[in-house]
């Protein structure tokens, strides 16, 4: 199932003295954030509606102005919170896009009807990503590429990997020659 909120980023520090603070973004479009009305702080199982009344991108970070926060003491009490976009107000994703979060925890299965395991992590190093994943044979990765990964299915949860490319591109955190589990 999806998740009705999507992690926009954690509040660091306050920023100046009029109550504006430094967004630690988790997302690869910041200045998209600067256009929400509302962002939501997670208390709890609960999403409390935040307004944003404003807010800019500096240097790759951003920095907002949050409705009742006015001062420097109001805004340090909100480091280490959470902010979360409603799903519905997101931004649209291309045909063939998926937001990470929908990936994490998928179960990832080989084109031979394998189990491989689940996915752990999706590692972005401005290159090609990374797949992370829990295997019984210990941790395992691989390359984020169309020619491995046939499928991708938020709904069921499952993720579907060549067989023939897997045991080209994956590499198992244990030293085991076996190519696939």
């Amino acid at each position: 199932m999806l998740k009705p909120y999507l992690l926009a980023g954690t509040i660091v520090k306050p920023q100046g003295v009029r109550g504006e603070v430094k967004l630690h973004h988790e997302t690869d479009d910041p200045d998209y954030l600067c256009t929400l009305g509302t962002l939501y702080a997670k208390r709890g199982d609960a999403y409390a509606p935040i307004a944003v009344e404003s807010g800019r991108v500096s240097g790759g970070d951003v920095y907002l102005t949050l409705a009742g926060v006015t001062d420097r003491d109001a805004a340090e009490k909100l480091r280490g919170t959470e902010l979360y976009i409603a799903r519905a107000d997101a931004r649209p994703l291309a045909e063939g896009e998926m937001f990470i979060v929908d990936m994490i925890g998928m179960r990832a299965v080989d084109t031979d009807g394998r189990e491989i395991g689940t996915l752990k992590d999706v590692l972005q190093n401005g290159g090609a990503d990374v797949l992370v994943f829990d295997t019984p044979r210990g941790g395992m990765m691989a390359p984020f590429l169309k020619r491995l990964v046939k499928k991708l299915d938020a709904q069921a949860g499952v993720m579907l990997l060549d067989s023939a490319v897997l045991p080209e591109v994956a590499f198992y955190e244990n030293s085991d020659p076996d190519p696939v589990p």
